[in-house]
């Protein structure tokens, strides 16, 4: 007999344990969606850093919410893929704060280079290949990556025979980027780079662009010092440059 009552005492001590608990949770859920639906934790304010290529209304119309919406509801990993898929936009942080306020900051991509979209149409390009507009008939002046596959539609990444292009751009400084005014893959597949000056640099294959570069920096800041324009600066064995006036 006193077994049983100490079990059955069990029993309605782990039942009320279960309703206390049941309780708790019900009173949390209720308090979660009132709480969601108060006016005193709506989306006060929603302040945008970072914009320079993209547009406020861009911003607006991707993020998913707007003033007056529940905070609750504001999703910022949602709201951060959606930008993410605005061309221009490389990164996005959206954070949400109990007082009303959302931030949000965004990281733009910065163009390194054109490639044509269509005769006399140019697209700029970034250094991961993105595409980040239509195509130009009076781009800015950046180098023109030619011999290799066309630029696709804003937001669409270029081909992977623009790769090694990309990287020679994006290893180069920005005073020396300035001095390309084409960069292409010849019929040899080698890279050639001609420059604003007239003077041609060939780069020769893939293999260790960086070092390339650094030896290219080096090379013209010589000629310079010389007063030299060299026709040809060739870096395609970085330990052996030369730079001739004879093809």
């Amino acid at each position: 007999m006193r077994e049983a009552r100490n079990r059955d005492h069990r029993l309605s001590r782990s039942h009320r344990i279960l309703a206390a608990l049941a309780l708790a949770i019900a009173v949390v859920t209720a308090g979660y969606v009132l709480l969601g639906k108060s006016p005193l934790l709506d989306v006060e304010r929603v302040e945008i850093y970072g914009l320079h290529r993209v547009t406020l209304a861009e911003v607006e119309e991707r993020l998913g919410f707007r003033r007056g919406d529940p905070l609750l509801s504001v999703n910022s990993g949602e709201a951060e893929q959606n930008l993410e898929v605005l061309p221009w936009v490389q990164a996005a942080d959206v954070e949400r704060e109990w007082n009303g306020l959302v931030t949000v900051d965004i990281t733009e991509r910065r163009a390194i280079a054109l490639a044509m979209v269509a005769p006399q149409k140019w697209a700029l390009i970034d250094a991961s290949g993105r595409v980040l507009t239509e195509g130009l008939l009076v781009p800015p002046d950046l180098p023109r990556l030619s011999g290799v596959h066309a630029a696709g539609i804003p937001g669409s990444y270029m081909a992977k025979d623009s790769s090694a292009l990309l990287s020679v751009l994006g290893a180069l400084s920005t005073d020396l980027s300035g001095y390309f005014r084409t960069l292409r893959r010849d019929s040899r597949g080698e890279i050639v780079g001609n420059l604003h000056s007239g003077q041609q640099v060939i780069f020769g294959d893939e293999d260790r662009l960086a070092v390339k570069v650094i030896e290219l920096a080096a090379v013209l800041s010589h000629l310079e010092e010389q007063n030299r324009k060299d026709r040809y600066i060739d870096v395609s064995i970085p330990e052996h440059t030369e730079v001739r006036n004879d093809e």
